[in-house]
């Protein structure tokens, strides 16, 4: 790493949720990105941890800038891309392409669902690039 050292760690309760907007898509969710800046643009990776109480969604949109995967960790969820869309639980891993229309929401009322990701060859959300597309299951506007 850049200050010489060798590694780096933190606990997810010590990383403040960002600032994220319903109105944006990001409806009613937790999102954390664990790596201070200097140590996510040595990786070349932004990860998260997010997760989705009963009833909240990351709705469509895409990354134009970075490829993005993530893990379903708990709970069931229905993920979609581009026009395919699957129910899913623990253990599930997804890879989306760069500019993929995708999209994540809890399917139950009770539990949340919690996923472990990244954006691939980027440092931060702003590099990756973000883009509002509609609510879940809804395809790009044209």
């Amino acid at each position: 790493m850049a200050d010489g050292k060798s590694h780096f760690m933190t606990t997810i309760d010590d990383v403040a949720p960002q600032p994220v907007r319903a109105e944006q898509g990001w409806v009613g969710m937790d999102i954390r990105f664990p790596l201070p800046p200097e140590v996510a643009d040595e990786a070349r990776v932004a990860l998260f941890r997010a997760l989705f109480p009963p009833g909240s969604q990351h709705s469509a949109h895409i990354h134009p800038n970075a490829d993005e995967f993530f893990y379903v960790i708990r709970g069931r969820a229905e993920i979609g891309s581009g026009d395919e869309s699957h129910q899913v639980g623990a253990g599930t891993v997804e890879f989306v392409r760069r500019g993929a229309v995708h999209w994540l929401r809890n399917l139950d009322s009770r539990e949340e669902v919690e996923v472990f990701g990244g954006y691939l060859g980027v440092a931060n959300l702003q590099e990756a690039g973000y883009e509002y597309v509609g609510k879940a299951g809804n395809q790009r506007q044209t």
